[in-house]
């Protein structure tokens, strides 16, 4: 329940609104001056879907800029979730401009016609606690950390994109989403009802959508989401365990939008709460638990010297998060990434530099750039001149779906003919050997290949000994950030082997045709529907790269 403040407080207002918004550019400016004349803090996305958002201010302001707002007949039933705070949750105004006010990354994916049922807070326990139900957390594992529904099951996803992989991963068979209960009329079962819930309704919407898509007919979502469940439900008649994260200064809060215990790590963004802050890897500022071994000693030293400056700014009575800044030239075009002119030599001093633990490598590169052949070779020189075993270099194809899970998607067909996509591989699992690489407990860890003949892959093709301390990993999308992929914080340094994309082509061509028998013909057909789409995808991740390597056998090329 929300309390008339006693003393001068921060009102904050959760929003959202599917809605058509094709000039939703044009809304970015007024919205803004506006907040700013109000003094009105937050973060507020705007898109052709719709709008999202949170903000906090004095009430009066507040309310104001939710009267601008529904001044716009698209945001005339615009709703919102209040709570108060005694102090700013918000230190910056961001409109921000973006492709979906919640990127879930599937095109056609749309809530205003095809959302799931709406439960009310009130009658949310007796659908939950059907056993029939699957009740299926949406959020981001971070928050699923410190409280959830009780029986509810967590994907444990880093980012909501990551979403739709696993939900065509568990529609298969023996799946928590497969069908069930097949007979003789209808073989192959029914999709069984889902229940699905978020912080504040919006990304249920989207997913529940989403199963829709996928032929799922009883879906539900909670209306409003936990945020107003822990508003509307007394504490004694819940099935809500813990704290709900959101995304503000406050960190959690519990029944009665009462802030919680949490801090934010700096960081990683990961609440901590005291067993965390109890740990010797917290350092407040600086790290925690869960990204202590995650992070390098430069970015350690760089956060450092960033809580030293806030922590000066504070006893002087200055704002250093938030605070406004004169205004500078904003740069013609982003820096590109170096070119690393010797990388054996490179990779040894980082070796010298990292004693005591391993040392991660992404390299990316386009299909047909050579990664694999630079990466083997890389290995060869560092090895030859730290010892064998120093080095190895290790594949992404091993990661691919099955055939027999590409067979399982809405369209067999299609998904078979797009193999190499991105949405084709499982970038979770990906990110759970690399975990398991950087943990290093002495043990070897396995990682799977690529049978080519067969054409699937092929698990614990290869065993990485616990004394190998450079691991080099290759593939397409180990930069891209898109479609469930996310590998933030998993490599020490991330490279692009850089080669033009005709060289590219060519070189995918020439393969398609000396390895399948191909005609030059069929093989172009093959690469302009599948290998050069997936190419134009490799390349806007070029950008995200800190060292651009040279093909020996292009150097110095562009894609």
């Amino acid at each position: 329940m929300t309390f008339a403040p006693q003393q001068p407080l921060f009102l904050t207002a959760a929003l959202y609104k599917f809605a058509v918004l094709p000039d939703f550019a044009g809304l970015q400016a007024p919205l803004h001056a506006v907040c700013e004349a109000n003094h009105v803090k937050g973060t507020v996305l705007l898109a052709s879907e719709g709008i999202n958002g949170t903000i906090a201010g004095p009430e009066a302001g507040v309310r104001a800029v939710l009267a601008h707002l529904r001044a716009d007949t698209r945001f005339a039933d615009l709703r919102h979730k209040e709570a108060w705070a005694g102090q700013a949750p918000f230190l910056r105004l961001k409109i921000r401009l973006k492709k979906e006010i919640v990127t879930l990354g599937v095109p056609g994916v749309s809530p205003t016609v095809m959302a799931g049922q709406y439960v009310k807070p009130q009658d949310w326990n007796a659908l939950i606690s059907d056993p029939d139900v699957v009740l299926i957390d949406t959020r981001n594992d971070y928050e699923v950390d410190i409280g959830s529904f009780t029986g509810a099951i967590d994907p444990r996803t880093r980012t909501f994109a990551d979403l739709p992989a696993w939900v065509a991963q568990q529609s298969m068979a023996g799946g928590v989403l497969a069908p069930r209960g097949g007979t003789s009329t209808s073989p192959s079962g029914k999709k069984p009802k889902v229940a699905m819930f978020c912080t504040g309704g919006i990304r249920c919407e989207k997913s529940t959508a989403l199963l829709r898509m996928h032929g799922f007919d009883e879906v539900y979502h909670l209306e409003g989401g936990i945020l107003n469940y822990l508003e509307t439900v007394p504490g004694e008649a819940s099935l809500w365990a813990g704290e709900c994260f959101v995304f503000d200064e406050r960190v959690s809060v519990g029944h009665g939008l009462a802030p919680g215990p949490y801090g934010l790590c700096r960081s990683c963004r990961h609440p901590v709460g005291d067993a965390e802050r109890a740990s010797p890897k917290y350092l407040q500022g600086v790290s925690c638990p869960y990204c202590f071994d995650l992070k390098t000693e430069a970015q350690k030293q760089g956060f450092a010297e960033r809580q030293r400056q806030v922590e000066l700014a504070r006893q002087r009575g200055q704002a250093h998060v938030g605070a406004k800044m004169p205004n500078k030239p904003k740069p013609g075009r982003k820096p590109l990434p170096k070119l690393l002119q010797d990388p054996v030599k490179h990779l040894l001093d980082l070796l010298a530099a990292n004693p005591q633990r391993r040392v991660f490598i992404a390299l990316a590169g386009l299909p047909g750039s050579g990664k694999s052949t630079v990466a083997a070779q890389l290995a060869d020189a560092v090895n030859a001149e730290a010892g064998p075993g120093t080095m190895v270099a290790l594949g992404m194809d091993g990661f691919h779906l099955t055939r027999a899970q590409l067979a399982q998607f809405p369209d067999p067909t299609a998904a078979s003919a797009r193999r190499g996509a991105p949405w084709t591989f499982d970038p979770q699992a990906l990110a759970a050997r690399l975990q398991a690489l950087r943990n290093d407990n002495g043990d070897a860890v396995s990682w799977p290949g690529f049978d080519h003949g067969a054409g699937d892959p092929v698990a614990d093709a290869v065993h990485v000994p616990p004394g190998t301390r450079l691991i080099l990993v290759e593939g397409l999308y180990l930069l891209h950030t898109g479609h469930g992929w996310n590998l933030k914080g998993l490599f020490d340094e991330l490279w692009f082997l850089d080669v033009s994309m005709g060289v590219a082509m060519d070189r995918l061509v020439l393969r398609h045709m000396a390895a399948n028998a191909q005609s030059r013909e069929v093989a172009l057909a093959r690469l302009a529907g599948n290998d050069r789409r997936n190419a134009d995808i490799v390349a806007a991740s070029r950008a995200a790269a800190q060292w651009l390597l040279a093909n020996p056998e292009q150097a110095g090329g562009t894609p």
